[in-house]
């Protein structure tokens, strides 16, 4: 991640944007539909948290909305062809 982007997104507001749950966004972090990055803030303690760049989170929407699309097609070639 670079120091110079301030606007990456974290897994909640991510998850927020894509209407789901964080739960379903760290699986697409882990097999890389996005890209992130683990940070942990000096002098704070915890865990670090992942921070999604919103550039991958609107390329999975649009990925997301083409699937949508394309199922929905075959589904009317089909009922068209019965």
């Amino acid at each position: 991640m670079r120091r110079r982007q301030k606007n990456w997104l974290t897994v909640q507001r991510a998850a927020a944007i894509m209407d789901t749950t964080s739960a379903e966004v760290c699986p697409e972090l882990s097999v890389g539909r996005l890209s992130g990055s683990k940070w942990k803030q000096p002098g704070r303690p915890g865990k670090a948290q992942w921070l999604v760049d919103p550039k991958s989170v609107t390329k999975e929407q649009r990925r997301a909305t083409k699937r949508v699309t394309q199922i929905a097609r075959r589904r009317k070639r089909r009922a068209a062809r019965r």
